[in-house]
């Protein structure tokens, strides 16, 4: 498990910021209200991170950043992966 949360960790440092990016272009999209796909995500991911990236890498470090607070989303449909990015405080669960 600690292995994990570390390599987590490393994962997160390269992409926390291209994530949080794309969250904020998100929320300011208000043809399609925020709403986003996993796929969108890590193509977004992909192309602004020096380095490849796992494709799994984006999403963990998505709900990760939500964990922490910094970002808020709600899941829209899980089987097709669609989401929709949230003004922080939207959502009380702090759990995606």
């Amino acid at each position: 498990m600690l292995e994990q949360t570390q390599q987590l960790n490393r994962v997160a440092a390269t992409t926390k910021d291209a994530i949080l990016a794309f969250i904020k272009q998100r929320l300011a999209d208000t043809e399609n209200n925020g709403a986003f796909t996993a796929d969108q995500l890590r193509f977004y991911v992909n192309n602004n991170v020096t380095g490849g990236v796992s494709p799994s890498s984006a999403d963990r470090v998505l709900r990760m950043l939500r964990q922490q607070g910094l970002i808020d989303y709600c899941v829209l449909n899980r089987g097709k992966s669609l989401y929709r990015a949230l003004p922080l405080g939207t959502t009380t669960t702090g759990k995606a």
